[in-house]
């Protein structure tokens, strides 16, 4: 599952959670997609778990995190121990030269059922994302790293995009007319879910208070010179880039 990333990922859920065992409709899963996108992290994995939330409560999200990226957890660390020691880099075996391939494959399938609900606009800026996203991935001059500025960008032109159109006499995208208000009291949703707003805003705190320690800690002790603890630096690392990066497939880069 860790091949092909977040957006193969879609695909599969699609087909399980709407067409096999019709957890939520097509709508309810496109409006997810479009949240977790513009939310920092694997949009895969935020897509299991709201899913998970939504039908089971906070155990049911928090058994779906752990069984989702558990697997992934193994495989990959197997992989990173031995794969120095098996495959050669410049002579790849026959059985890993499929996977780009096949993590492709997914993409357009997720890709193609999202198209039959998407509009022209959309379609135009699904296509501009994916080809971007080539370009970016593809061309050797462009570092991948880029894509922390290019990707948080491209949702803002989109949504840019998004509101110019609305505008217009004739627009091509299809808007619908936004609800009057949120009840929190009547909201079937939250009720759902089970987390009060205080909850939310308490996750948020924790977010950014560790955030802003662990990167403050590593740069204070970086620029005096000092050695930083290796453990707290990976943590760093990931905890940053997962904070701040979009979408999850590039996070590995």
């Amino acid at each position: 599952m860790a091949f092909g990333g977040p957006q193969a990922h879609v695909a599969i859920l699609r087909d399980h959670l709407v067409v096999q065992r019709n957890w939520l409709d097509e709508e309810q899963f496109t409006e997810l997609f479009a949240i977790g996108q513009g939310l920092p992290g694997p949009t895969s994995t935020q897509l299991v778990v709201s899913t998970a939330l939504a039908r089971a409560g906070p155990i049911g999200g928090l058994t779906a995190f752990f069984l989702w990226n558990l697997p992934g957890l193994i495989v990959l660390i197997t992989c990173g121990v031995l794969i120095a020691t098996f495959v050669d880099p410049n002579n790849p075996p026959w059985y890993l030269v499929g996977l780009p391939p096949a993590a492709i494959s997914l993409v357009f399938k997720a890709f193609a059922g999202f198209g039959k609900k998407l509009d022209k606009l959309g379609i135009i800026l699904c296509l501009v994302s994916s080809l971007v996203a080539i370009l970016i991935n593809g061309d050797e001059r462009i570092t991948p790293t880029v894509s922390q500025y290019v990707y948080p960008s491209m949702l803002a032109l989109g949504g840019i995009a998004s509101y110019v159109d609305s505008r217009r006499k004739n627009p091509y995208g299809t808007y619908k007319s936004a609800s009057k208000g949120w009840d929190a009291e009547s909201d079937l949703t939250m009720k759902r879910i089970g987390i009060p707003l205080w909850v939310g805003g308490l996750i948020f705190v924790v977010w950014a208070v560790v955030l802003g320690t662990t990167v403050s800690i590593v740069g204070r002790h970086k620029r005096e010179g000092k050695a930083v603890n290796v453990y707290l630096e990976i943590f760093e690392v990931m905890y940053r880039i997962g904070s701040l990066i979009f979408g999850g497939g590039q996070v590995g880069k």
